[in-house]
C-alpha cells in the first residue's frame, strides 16, 4: 500500500469519527497555537523596541560621570568636570568615528509668563549638535547656534504646543519676548525656533504623562544663570552620536578610557560609558529569551497533545485489529501495517498543526497590533511548528504502529 493510499484511508478515518479526531488534536492545536502566538508577539516587541531606539538615537553613546562608591554620596569637584578642551580634543582625534557630540544642561522647572499665558515649562541649555542627537524636528527658525553660545544669549526655542499656545497654529513666534520663572531665575528670552515634540507611541516605552513643555537655551546661558556657574567649570555628562557605519559598542569604551585618562584616580568619581546598540541587543535579547521561555512552557500543551494522539490510536488498532488480520493473512507484510498507523497518526497531527498555526498566526497579529506595531507572524518558528507536529506524530505513533504491525493474524481474526 503506497503513502497516497494510507493518506486516504487516514483521512477517511478523520471523517468518520470527526468529534473524536477534533478533540485528538485539541492539544496540538492548544500547543502550536501558543508557540506561533508568543513568536509573532516576541517579534513584533523586537521590532518595536529596535524602531523606537532609532527614533531616539540608535548611534548614540551616553558617557558620564558617576560615583565609584553610591553609598558615600560624594561630592563631585571642579577638577572632575569634563572640560571643553577635553571635548575638542577627543573630537579632533576620533573626527572620522563622530557625527556629533550633544552636550546639556538642566535648569528645571519654571512657569512661562507672557500676559494671560501660563505654563509649566521645563528649561534646558543645549549646543547645537544637540539638535542632530536628539533628533529634534524644527518647523520655524532656528536652533541654538554657536554665536548663541559664544554670547551665552537669551534665546529660546519652544514648541508647537507653547507656540499654538502664544500665537496659534499658524502663527510666528520667532522674535516675541516671552518671560520664564524658575526657583533662581526670572529671566527674558527672545523665541528664535519651534520644534516639534518626539511622539513615543509605545505602550513599551510609556514615560506617563507629562503635561510639562521642554524649552531650549543656549548651554553657556544656563550655565552663567545657575548657582553654580563659577565652581563648575566643564559638563558631567554628554552624548556621542556615533558614525552611520560604525561600531557604537567599540566606539563606546574607546570614549571611556580617554576620558577616564584625565581624571584624577584619586577621585570619588569615575567614567562610564554605554551605546544605544548595546542597550537595544540587551532589550531584544531579554525579549527572546523570555519568548522562547513561555514557548517551552506553553510547548507542554503538545506533549498532552500526543499523549493523546497515542491513545486514540490505541484504540484505533483495537478497533481495527480484524482488519488488520486479514490484511496480513492477504500476504501484508509488517512495515506496511506499521506505516498505515504511522502515517494515519502523522496526519492528525499535521492537521492539528495546520489549524493550531493559523489560530496562533491569528491571535500574534491580534497582539501585534494592540502593541501598535503590527507585524507578520515568522516563517521560520511555522516551519518548525509543523515539522514538530508531524515528528510528535512519528513519535507518539510508532508504538500503537508497532504494535498493529506485530499482531498474530490467526488472533487478529478471531478477534470481535
Amino acid at each position: 500500500m503506497n503513502l497516497l493510499e494510507n493518506t486516504r484511508l487516514a483521512l477517511e478515518g478523520l471523517r468518520a469519527n470527526k468529534m473524536r479526531a477534533l478533540l485528538t488534536m485539541l492539544g496540538i492545536i492548544i500547543g502550536i497555537a501558543s508557540v506561533m502566538a508568543i513568536s509573532t508577539l516576541g517579534s513584533a516587541m523586537t521590532g518595536s523596541v529596535s524602531k523606537t531606539m532609532d527614533k531616539i538615537g540608535s548611534k548614540n553613546i551616553s558617557v558620564y560621570l558617576t560615583p565609584k562608591n553610591y553609598d558615600s554620596q560624594p561630592t563631585m569637584q571642579p577638577e572632575d568636570y569634563i572640560t571643553q578642551d577635553e571635548l575638542d580634543s577627543f573630537k579632533t582625534m576620533y573626527s572620522s568615528q563622530i557625527q556629533a557630540i550633544s552636550l546639556s544642561k538642566s535648569m528645571g522647572s519654571g512657569e512661562l509668563d507672557s500676559g494671560y499665558i501660563h505654563k509649566d515649562v521645563s528649561i534646558t541649555g543645549a549646543n547645537p549638535d544637540y539638535r542632530l542627537v536628539n533628533n529634534i524636528n524644527l518647523v520655524q527658525g532656528r536652533f541654538v547656534s554657536d554665536r548663541d553660545i559664544q554670547s551665552s544669549r537669551n534665546v529660546i526655542i519652544i514648541d508647537t504646543t507653547l507656540r499654538n499656545n502664544l500665537v496659534g497654529v499658524d502663527g510666528d513666534p520667532t522674535g516675541m519676548d516671552i518671560t520664564v520663572k524658575t526657583k533662581t531665575t526670572n529671566e527674558t528670552y527672545t523665541v528664535i525656533g519651534v520644534y516639534e515634540k518626539l511622539v513615543i507611541d509605545n505602550p513599551l516605552f510609556n514615560m506617563g504623562d507629562d503635561t510639562r513643555v521642554e524649552c531650549f537655551i543656549p548651554i553657556t546661558t544656563a550655565m552663567a544663570l545657575g548657582s553654580e556657574a563659577t565652581t563648575i567649570p566643564g559638563y558631567d555628562s554628554l552624548t556621542i552620536m556615533g558614525a552611520a557605519n560604525g561600531d557604537t559598542t567599540a566606539f563606546a569604551k574607546t570614549a571611556k578610557d580617554y576620558f577616564l585618562k584625565s581624571l584624577d584616580p584619586l577621585s570619588d568619581y569615575t567614567i562610564e560609558s554605554q551605546s544605544m546598540e548595546s542597550i537595544v541587543s540587551e532589550a531584544t535579547g531579554m525579549l527572546s529569551t523570555l519568548s522562547l521561555g513561555i514557548s517551552v512552557i506553553a510547548g507542554i500543551s503538545l506533549l498532552v497533545g500526543g499523549i493523546g494522539v497515542m491513545n486514540i490510536m490505541l484504540v484505533s488498532v483495537t478497533e481495527r485489529t480484524k482488519e488488520i488480520g486479514i490484511r496480513k493473512a492477504l500476504g501484508a507484510r509488517n512495515s506496511a501495517i506499521r506505516s498505515q498507523f504511522i502515517i494515519e497518526s502523522i496526519i492528525i497531527c499535521l492537521i492539528g498543526g495546520m489549524i493550531g498555526v493559523a489560530l496562533g498566526a491569528a491571535l500574534g497579529i491580534f497582539g501585534s497590533s494592540l502593541l501598535k506595531f503590527p507585524t507578520t507572524p515568522p516563517f521560520g518558528p511555522m516551519i518548525i511548528a509543523l515539522c514538530f507536529s508531524m515528528g510528535i506524530g512519528v513519535f507518539f505513533g510508532y508504538y500503537p504502529a508497532n504494535k498493529a504491525a506485530h499482531l498474530d493474524p490467526i488472533d487478529a481474526l478471531r478477534y470481535e
